[in-house]
């Protein structure tokens, strides 16, 4: 009789301890040396309402270069976050037509475009008879993606390099907290007047080719709460679901067969 319930504890810790794993664990279908297939690395894009610097520079004439940037703007003492009085760079933004207005060249559509493709064809537009040695650099600002729910550190995050993927942003909230649902994390996507919602499975190595995988600005993601979490906000918490529990429980079986037995 004692073997037997030894028995059974150790199996239902097994199960117990298994089913967590399942639960919790990253890329469960990678093997050691597989290759998986993944989406190619893409660099965001401009989209309207994004802002962008861009600063024209010539080592021949710079003189000329001039009249194509925007005045620096003139920033006060204890104004926009910052110490003392100073200068910066001031900041196109784009229209809900994809454009901006550059001084002398006027309406330049960059939106659809990447941070290069955009300094490319600003760059060809002015060595085109207008400045030949033109040297473009465009700078993209204010781009963040918004992550919620059970992360370590919820809220937005702003995007510092050309591109972000889906395992780069909830690496940067600090992982999810071990109440995170990690088989069903949702992606909010605005394309034109739709909102599109994507779902991905973290314990995956799909999530590598999933259509997210490359996050863009204005992305949402929201992690939910796994069963044990929603759970605790009730009354009545579904305790049978934990391995505190299944402790419990066989403590309590081991016990009764020392009553029994005795």
């Amino acid at each position: 009789m004692n073997k037997f319930l030894l028995v059974l504890v150790a199996v239902l810790l097994a199960l117990s301890s298994c089913k967590t794993r399942e639960k919790v664990l990253y890329f469960q279908d990678i093997e050691n040396g597989a290759v998986t297939p993944t989406q190619a690395i893409q660099p965001l894009t401009f989209q309207p309402g994004d802002k962008l610097s861009i600063v024209v520079t010539s080592s021949a004439t710079p003189q000329l270069a001039v009249q194509f940037n925007l005045p620096l703007v003139t920033i006060q003492a204890g104004t926009a976050n910052t110490q003392g009085g100073g200068q910066q760079i001031a900041l196109y933004t784009i229209d809900e037509n994809g454009c901006i207005d550059i001084p002398t060249l006027g309406r330049t559509k960059v939106s659809g475009l990447t941070r290069s493709e955009a300094a490319a064809k600003i760059q060809s537009i002015l060595r085109d008879g207008k400045l030949r040695d033109a040297v473009v650099t465009v700078n993209s600002y204010d781009q963040y993606i918004t992550i919620l729910g059970e992360v370590k550190n919820p809220g937005k995050q702003t995007i510092t390099k050309d591109r972000l993927t889906i395992i780069e942003a909830i690496g940067a909230a600090g992982d999810l907290t071990i109440h995170g649902c990690r088989d069903n994390i949702l992606v909010l996507r605005q394309e034109g007047t739709e909102t599109k919602s994507y779902y991905v499975d973290l314990r995956s190595k799909d999530v590598m080719n999933s259509p997210v995988y490359n996050l863009r600005q204005n992305d949402v993601i929201y992690v939910q709460p796994n069963k044990v979490k929603m759970g605790q906000s009730t009354n009545n918490d579904n305790s049978l679901r934990t391995i505190s529990t299944w402790i419990s429980i066989a403590s309590f079986l081991m016990s009764l067969g020392v009553i029994v037995l005795k």
